[in-house]
């Protein structure tokens, strides 16, 4: 097929993922990632993924909590997006982060790893990927919806978050 955007997939190449938060009361399901995933064996984040084609951000968000968690969404909202430019030949990441009130038991563990809920005042003390921490404070104590941008750097990585200004009606 020609490219029917005429855009240049070289400069212009996002991959769609999604992140869950999960809270029941002052709990936060998160995810410790097994030991045998070649990224961040060990660590905790929430559950999420790619989205496949044909599929949408939302729909992917609700397949992948009840892959990895085998509990239900009941209501899915977007609070972020995190976007990830890309680095030399890789393409970007734009994550659709959503907030989820859930339904029904854990599952023990899955090929992603083992899914539990954790207390809020725990959070700090865990071992969780890098963005984790930003993500869930703009999450779960800030009610504007967010973005968060990630551009690579030789001297690091530089991330700005930007709240979505409120607009009177």
């Amino acid at each position: 097929m020609n490219n029917p955007y005429g855009v240049d997939l070289a400069r212009f190449t996002l991959i769609p993922r999604v992140l869950v938060i999960a809270t029941r009361g002052e709990n936060v399901l998160l995810l410790k990632r097994a030991e045998h995933k070649r990224l961040w064996p060990g660590l905790y984040n929430a559950p999420g993924g790619h989205v496949e084609q044909g599929e949408t951000p939302i729909e992917a968000a609700a397949r992948e909590l009840a892959e990895e968690t085998g509990l239900h969404a009941d209501a899915l909202t977007l609070r972020g997006l995190l976007i990830g430019d890309a680095v030399e030949d890789l393409p970007g990441v734009i994550v659709f982060i959503y907030h989820a009130r859930v339904s029904g038991e854990l599952h023990a563990r899955n090929a992603e790893g083992v899914p539990h809920w954790i207390l809020r005042s725990q959070l700090p003390s865990l071992p969780t990927l890098p963005d984790l921490p930003l993500i869930l404070r703009h999450v779960l104590d800030a009610d504007a919806f967010f973005y968060i941008y990630k551009t690579p750097r030789e001297d690091g990585e530089d991330i700005r978050i930007i709240p979505s200004p409120r607009t009177e009606h």
